[in-house]
């Protein structure tokens, strides 16, 4: 009660401590949200310029990089070249090494490697494709050569048939004497 005045009321004076206090909280939480936000940004913002300056450092050093390169132990000559065109080479060199014999196996003795490694795939896809395709011709023209039998046999039994039981029947016969039969018949009936 001493820090009460003669002046003041209590309920204002209460009221003002209340606002005050509010303002307090209310600017301290703001303050936090700002600084939490604004630290977000900043991490944000500086990641983002880091990565962009290590990766335009790192585009220039390679793109710029040279390597010595020298084509045959013979010559004294070194050609420089970019890291690129290295890699280019040291990958073409990688595939057209002969590593494996014929079977596809890796030789004992480097005199023995017959295939390089990308001769072997090219080999294996091939024979795997071709093997597929090959056994699907033979399987449709073995099918299409025994249907074409079939129905060659299939006629050819009809036709002979057909002849020999003409001939057994006699049908030429049968059909004549049929013929004079009607004929005598139609005599008798106009008597």
């Amino acid at each position: 009660m001493d820090w009460i005045s003669e002046d003041g009321d209590l309920d204002s004076i209460i009221k003002q401590e209340v606002i005050s206090g509010i303002q307090a909280k209310f600017t301290e939480r703001v303050e936090k949200s700002t600084r939490d936000l604004l630290n977000t940004k900043l991490e944000e913002v500086a990641g983002k310029v880091a990565d962009e300056f290590l990766e335009k450092i790192m585009s220039d050093t390679v793109n710029n990089l040279q390597i010595p390169y020298k084509s045959s132990d013979w010559r004294s000559e070194v050609q420089m070249l970019s890291l690129s065109e290295f890699v280019g080479m040291r990958y073409d060199d990688y595939l057209n090494k002969k590593v494996f014999d014929k079977d596809g196996n890796t030789p004992r003795y480097s005199g023995d490697a017959k295939m390089s490694i990308h001769e072997y795939f090219i080999n294996k896809y091939l024979e795997k494709e071709l093997v597929g395709k090959v056994s699907g011709l033979i399987k449709t023209a073995r099918q299409e050569a025994e249907e074409t039998v079939v129905k060659t046999l299939e006629n050819n039994l009809r036709a002979q048939l057909s002849a020999d039981l003409i001939n057994r029947l006699n049908i030429p016969n049968l059909l004549k004497n049929l013929q004079e039969k009607a004929a005598m018949l139609e005599e008798g009936s106009k008597e």
